[in-house]
């Protein structure tokens, strides 16, 4: 084998992992990519779970049934779109009692975790719908 043709073998493999590499990067990103394109106003509350999970939940589902227990296949997570419009730490601590959120935005057309998620236990949390706000009103509960 010729020194050229191990060079060429070698490359075509360098490109194949690195082609594997960032598809394993890419599939492995909790990261939701694609908007919906449907622009929409929801109503949220802040949901206190013991996990790294999603933890909003659409007001509708207990207006729409008293008895309603929340699941965790109907939270969502909600990111910013902008780091200007961010929801202030004190509505985690102790506002979210008292207020929902109404936030104007698009769904993600897949599940995921937005890279702004803060993670508060070395648990990866599971993937679920995004909500990507661009304004947020606080409305009293």
């Amino acid at each position: 084998m010729t020194v050229k043709r191990f060079f060429e073998i070698n490359m075509k493999l360098l490109r194949l992992a690195y082609i594997i590499g960032f598809v394993l990067l890419i599939s492995c990103s909790g990261q939701p990519t694609k908007l919906s394109g449907k622009t929409e106003t929801i109503e949220v509350s802040h949901v206190n779970w013991a996990c790294d999970c999603a933890d909003f939940i659409e007001t509708k589902f207990f207006r729409e049934n008293a008895n309603y227990e929340i699941k965790e296949e109907d939270c969502i997570f909600i990111e910013a779109a902008n780091t200007d419009n961010i929801i202030p730490d004190n509505y985690y601590d102790e506002t979210h009692f008292k207020y929902y959120l109404k936030l104007t935005g698009q769904f993600y057309e897949e599940k995921g975790i937005p890279g702004s998620y803060d993670r508060k236990t070395p648990e990866r949390p599971g993937k679920a719908k995004v909500f990507r706000y661009d304004n947020f009103e606080l409305i009293e509960k």
